[in-house]
């Protein structure tokens, strides 16, 4: 009780800061406000008296074997890091800023952040202008599966970072910290392996305490290995969603997998290891090692997989499974990229949890890229750095009878007749193939000297690797 008491205290303490901020933001302006929305929301010392505790983990933590998790808490604009060695210990707090229209991002453009159990893909080095992303960021695997069966949708929800002073609630959807605060996040996050939970707010509990769910998701892991192990596969089946059963080639290539097992069993301990177990809400992760092979000298052969769940009418069912050779060190995020690279470092990753189609999967890729091409373009214009926003082009671009170079000077003569330039980008439709794109949307545009709303249509071609800009209309 006294525990309950105390978060809820807390919490108070956090919200009374997060109104204020509302207030400030309506009547104040200048450094004057940027001072005292700092001084209450982000503390140099402690930020909400529920953050220092040691004691309380979050309940979307089920378990932790190996490894960090990051929790990112919206209503409070917290992020921390956390790992396991016999107790939890909290090695990482920093403030950030999410979507700034608030509950679960839904579709494009909704500037919201999503909620959800997600995975880094990679790591990009200067992704765009640093006052808007910093000197890194994180892409991380939004939509899952279970996002594209909700019918959600978007795309390019980042971790990155920022050179301006942090205010709550201001991003697009993507997760924002201070530039310095994301380097110092960079050595704990291995690429698909460490789990980024979104909530829109933690419900802390002490770590004595059993999280609601964990038994049965225990029980399920149980039932997967044991069925794998016999080869049930008509028992292996009911433990996934109707319709989401593993079928085709990979279900023939399980089936042979599991025959080899069976034997083994009967001489070496073939149970899941290094288990972790998230949870948001209805949608949990299952991440383990598993033996799949004994070689001729004894040694093993493991694979490292993920079951993504839903819990649908009180029961959890797998809607997808994916397993992958252990990942090297090229997994691990690191500021320090080798010099053969560019200005990207990618991880050589396991598969995502996403199941999907080949196609299917390289049109989220183009869409994801073409959505970061047009967000940077953006971005560029309204921050005024020239030599960004000319690099969204391609050099053959053309409009309005001018050619690439007439087009950029004509843009910088704007820019010295304009101040305050501000660019939005609202209801993005992007439809693309291989080497070709759109990128259609609402733009609303205001300066000194001009406000419009119009429907801007891109056109764009993919060159040596990357999207350009071809054509532009309104």
């Amino acid at each position: 009780m006294a525990v309950n008491f105390l978060l809820r205290s807390s919490y108070s303490i956090c919200s009374v800061r997060i109104e204020l901020f509302n207030m400030l933001n309506k009547k104040c302006s200048g450094i004057f406000a940027i001072f005292i929305i700092c001084f209450f929301l982000f503390p140099a010392q402690s930020f909400c008296a529920v953050s220092s505790r040691t004691d309380s983990i979050p309940d979307s933590i089920i378990s932790l074997s190996s490894g960090y998790v990051l929790v990112v808490d919206k209503q409070y604009q917290k992020i921390y890091a956390f790992k396991k060695n016999g107790t939890f210990s909290k090695i990482f707090e920093s403030p950030c800023s999410t979507g700034k229209n608030q509950g679960a991002k839904q579709s494009t453009g909704d500037a919201k952040t999503p909620n959800g159990v997600f995975f880094a893909t990679k790591m990009l080095l200067k992704p765009g202008p640093p006052e808007t992303y910093g000197t890194l960021a994180f892409p991380l695997d939004y939509p899952t599966l279970s996002d594209r069966r909700a019918g959600r949708n978007g795309y390019n929800i980042w971790i990155h970072g920022t050179t301006k002073p942090l205010a709550p609630l201001q991003s697009n959807g993507c997760v924002v910290l201070r530039d310095n605060d994301l380097h110092r996040l960079t050595n704990l996050i291995h690429f698909n392996k460490t789990p980024v939970i979104i909530q829109e707010s933690i419900n802390w509990i002490s770590q004595n305490q059993t999280p609601a769910g964990k038994e049965e998701l225990e029980r399920i892991l149980a039932l997967w290995n044991r069925y794998s192990i016999d080869a049930d596969m008509k028992s292996f089946d009911a433990l996934y969603l109707p319709g989401a059963e593993v079928k085709g080639k990979k279900r023939e290539e399980l089936t042979r997998k599991f025959k080899s097992l069976k034997p083994l069993s009967n001489h070496f301990l073939l149970q899941p290891r290094d288990v972790s177990i998230l949870r948001q809400e209805n949608t949990a992760i299952i991440m383990f090692d598993q033996i799949v092979a004994v070689n001729n000298d004894n040694t093993f052969q493991g694979a490292y997989t993920k079951l993504a769940l839903e819990r649908l009418n009180n029961r959890w069912y797998i809607v997808d499974d994916v397993s992958a050779t252990p990942g090297t060190d090229k997994n691990i995020a690191r500021t320090t990229a080798p010099a053969s690279t560019a200005t990207t470092t990618t991880a050589a990753a396991p598969a995502p949890v996403i199941a999907a189609s080949n196609k299917q999967i390289k049109t989220d890729t183009a869409n994801g890229e073409v959505a970061a091409l047009v967000t940077k373009w953006a971005a560029s214009w309204k921050s005024g750095d020239m030599k960004s926003f000319r690099s969204c082009y391609a050099a053959s671009f053309k409009s309005k009878n001018m050619n690439l170079n007439d087009w950029v000077s004509h843009k910088n003569d704007v820019r010295k007749r304009s101040k305050n330039i501000n660019v939005r980008v609202e209801n993005l439709r992007i439809t693309a193939d291989a080497t070709m794109a759109t990128a259609s949307f609402t733009q609303y545009y205001s300066s000194s000297i001009l406000k419009s709303k119009s429907s801007k249509k891109l056109e764009l071609k993919k060159l040596d690797g990357e999207w350009k800009i071809v054509r532009e209309t309104i």
